[in-house]
């Protein structure tokens, strides 16, 4: 997969920062230009790993890297990270990349 070999390893060149929120953007974008199933097999990994839910997969991520329970981060901003928390939750979004890219 093209954003896993190309764009997740050298994030800041593609989006400016390395930031979660703007990974996110990145893989949802590519996703819908290249008309793919990444967002919805994210959210198939996300409610397996965490349960039903009404969230979508880039806020479940996020919590699964931080650890968080699971009312906790509820309408939290992507943005508002501090920069550990953003290399854990792209850390996450390439496990899950990795994985779902490895199912299919």
């Amino acid at each position: 997969m093209y954003v896993l070999d190309h764009v997740l390893p050298r994030l800041g060149m593609w989006t400016g920062r390395e930031t979660y929120e703007r990974a996110v953007c990145f893989v949802e974008g590519f996703d819908l230009a290249r008309g793919s199933r990444v967002n919805s097999l994210l959210n198939e990994w996300a409610r397996s790993r965490y349960g039903e839910t009404s969230i979508g997969w880039p806020w479940v991520l996020l919590r699964l890297s931080l650890g968080t329970p699971r009312d906790t981060l509820d309408g939290r901003d992507l943005g508002d990270l501090t920069p550990e928390e953003d290399a854990a939750a792209v850390a996450m979004l390439r496990q899950a990349l990795n994985e779902v890219v490895a199912a299919r």
